[in-house]
């Protein structure tokens, strides 16, 4: 069995569905995407394979996520995850579409863009 055997189907599509079946990281269509752990897969309990754990990729990003170089970027853009935190979506990704919270019901919420109010 491979390694994608061990994801829920259930969790497989609601990540491909929240990523409309594209990139999440450059948006290119990604019908044959793959699922990516922001947390280490290794991680035993009820997030391991959970939606907000779970970005729909390229295979070219996510070489380029677990290739090393940019780690700390990488990082602060939540794509890798610490295997210490206890619930990866509370840790924000940088998308295409923008900052956002993976939600563990394969939604998201947006980050509030703040408008600047100039005087006239």
């Amino acid at each position: 069995m491979g390694k994608s055997a061990s994801i829920p189907p259930k969790a497989r599509a609601q990540v491909k569905q929240r990523s409309h079946f594209r990139c999440e990281r450059c948006g290119v269509p990604a019908p044959n995407g793959q699922w990516h752990h922001r947390r280490s897969r290794r991680v035993r309990d009820r997030h391991q394979h959970c939606p907000c754990n779970g970005v729909w990729l390229c295979g070219t990003c996510h070489r380029q996520v677990h290739g090393g170089k940019d780690a700390q970027r990488i990082r602060d853009e939540g794509w890798i995850v610490s295997q210490f935190c206890k619930q990866p979506g509370v840790i924000p990704v940088t998308t295409k579409w923008g900052v956002r919270w993976h939600k563990c019901d394969g939604d998201y919420l947006l980050a509030l863009v703040q408008n600047e109010f100039r005087p006239i």
